[in-house]
């Protein structure tokens, strides 16, 4: 009998044990856009909507850049051609799938609002920091810093 609950220990206890014992993925979640820092620019620290999501492997990437709203027009149909460009410029997309190394994350982009961002073998790094609810990224060598606040 000792036999047998000493076998049901341990077969309870491994895969506990190996789910519970891998590092969390701090990146995993649903990101707010609170702060963009353009390189010889002030910080916008009060930004327009923006929102990144982290799953295991892939990533979605979405923030309006700026502090002029989008252009106010009921449907794409009745927008002038000034009122996309607004728009074109103003929106940051991109999604894809990206790895992690110590504090390291490159992103390599499947879509994107320009076929640039998506070309074949194009990769995005960046050194991030995850405290508590507050994920930093700067992009590397030069680029934009973000930081977010954690909303799921």
């Amino acid at each position: 009998m000792r036999r047998l609950l000493a076998i049901t220990a341990c077969v309870l206890v491994l895969p506990a044990t190996t789910v519970y014992g891998q590092a969390k993925n701090p990146l995993v979640g649903a990101w707010k856009v609170t702060e963009i820092a353009n390189p010889d620019r002030p910080p916008l620290t009060n930004p327009q909507a923006g929102l990144y999501l982290f799953t295991e492997k892939h990533y979605s990437a979405v923030r309006l850049n700026g502090t002029k709203p989008l252009p106010s027009y009921p449907s794409n149909d009745v927008a002038t051609d000034a009122d996309k460009v607004a728009v074109f410029n103003i929106l940051y997309m991109n999604t894809g799938s990206y790895t992690v190394s110590g504090n390291n994350l490159t992103l390599s982009p499947m879509v994107a609002k320009s076929a640039f961002a998506m070309a074949p073998g194009r990769t995005l790094q960046y050194e991030f920091m995850v405290k508590g609810d507050v994920l930093t990224l700067t992009q590397k060598p030069t680029g934009p810093g973000l930081k977010f606040i954690r909303v799921e």
